[in-house]
């Protein structure tokens, strides 16, 4: 298994800086996050920053937030999933993290929209391109369980009708108050990709305010909440998984309002790793 970044984690900083902080604290890759600067650039200036340092695009994931080209990211992967799938496969990333739609309804608008689009994608890769890692989604609040592919049944079900790779976020599997090793065991022969976090425990008030739960409560140090990062750690060494370890964590959780601090937290992460596999 290889250990991964994702760029997300510094969402604010350029890219060849993330890069250079990533390489001296001793990731093996990088998830790429699409934003505005990997749209400007373009994937030629990816690969020469891969090159540069060594570090290959391990995964490619959706913009955190939407913007211009990227309007309705955060309601619908279909429009951009072909977008996306190109720039993946030039960059030379074995994998793209896809996210279920805000839909209510598989059979007809946006969530059959994101269905078809999926299943033309799957097809025209068919075995010669990336592979598609669909994410497992988060709840912020009680309307998110009424969203299409939210449980993990469902989840599975889908993966397998269309023969995907799964993409396991620890702290969205959290958020549903589900055991995370047996969530693993349920996608066991799926899962491509760990998007490695923890779970906090936050005040009433926050828990209250979903926006600011990416930051505060979800995505946060290793260690620092309630999950058995170790655990899952050890019992992916022990079935040999092979996929990427990709820590996907909120900028606060690494401190990236303080630039001084934000190496020596990338290093701790990475040792944290280290530790539980030695173990």
């Amino acid at each position: 298994m290889r250990l991964s970044l994702s760029t997300g984690s510094l969402y604010i900083y350029p890219l060849r800086w993330t890069f250079g902080l990533a390489k001296r604290a001793g990731f093996d890759g990088l998830e790429l996050v699409i934003n505005p600067e990997v749209d400007w650039r373009g994937a030629d200036y990816i690969k020469k920053l891969a090159a540069e340092f060594q570090l290959p695009i391990l995964t490619v994931h959706p913009p955190l937030y939407g913007y211009r080209g990227w309007n309705d990211i955060n309601i619908t992967y279909a429009p951009y999933m072909a977008r996306a799938l190109a720039l993946t496969a030039a960059v030379g990333a074995r994998l793209m993290v896809v996210h279920a739609p805000r839909a209510t309804n598989a059979s007809a608008g946006v969530g059959r929209e994101f269905i078809d689009r999926v299943a033309v994608s799957r097809r025209a890769i068919n075995g010669s391109g990336p592979l598609l890692g669909i994410e497992n989604s988060a709840k912020f609040n009680r309307t998110d369980e009424t969203y299409i592919l939210r449980h993990l049944p469902e989840l599975r079900e889908f993966v397998d009708k269309h023969d995907l790779a799964m993409t396991l976020d620890t702290a969205h599997v959290g958020t549903f108050d589900l055991d995370l090793l047996e969530s693993l065991n349920f996608f066991d022969g799926r899962v491509a990709n760990i998007h490695l976090s923890d779970l906090r425990q936050v005040p009433h008030w926050l828990m209250n305010r979903p926006r600011l739960h990416s930051y505060y409560r979800q995505h946060q140090f290793p260690g620092s909440g309630t999950l058995p990062l170790r655990d899952l750690l050890r019992a992916l060494k022990k079935r040999g998984y092979d996929g990427a370890i990709t820590y996907e964590l909120s900028p606060l959780a690494v401190n990236v309002l303080t630039p001084w601090r934000v190496e020596k937290r990338l290093r701790q992460a990475v040792e944290f790793v280290r530790d539980a596999l030695a173990d």
